[in-house]
């Protein structure tokens, strides 16, 4: 579990997922990675990136793979969630998240994923979601940064 001192670093984070195709169908996540900095002096203090395998590989669709590039070879030897659960959890709990669209997707995503796996999701001390941020200067066009 991160320590007290910790609490106060900004963990970005971002995770890729599976498009579900089929109604009911859930988002799988794909990639995972966080970066912690110390606010103060603005430099990373401790980055982890992984790329996830999903309970199913057929949920990688190929319009998924020209998009992002994840393939189900990739991830075919990558821990499952489940194995990094543990991981991700005490990097985030408690800690200010950052990053863009977190609050509408990668939050969500990430609850998701800790219910399918009967376990609570770490919870942030705040939230920093650069999508409000940049709507307000870019309008729309924020929604997207991977046209850039």
């Amino acid at each position: 579990m991160a320590s007290i001192v910790d609490q106060s670093k900004i963990a970005f984070f971002d995770l890729e997922t599976t498009v579900p195709t089929r109604p009911g169908e859930a988002h799988a996540i794909l990639e995972f990675g966080y970066i912690l900095v110390c606010p103060e002096r603005l430099i990373e203090l401790e980055s982890f990136s992984t790329l996830v395998r999903p309970h199913d590989l057929s949920l990688i669709s190929d319009s998924f793979v020209r998009s992002n590039g994840i393939t189900a070879d990739a991830v075919v030897s990558a821990p499952t969630f489940s194995d990094i659960a543990d991981r991700v959890y005490d990097f985030l709990h408690g800690r200010v998240w950052a990053g863009h669209n977190i609050l509408s997707f990668d939050c969500v995503r990430l609850r998701e994923a800790y219910a399918q796996i009967n376990r609570p999701p770490p919870e942030p001390k705040g939230t920093i979601d650069s999508l409000a941020l940049l709507t307000q200067r870019f309008g729309r066009r924020a929604g997207d940064l991977k046209v850039c």
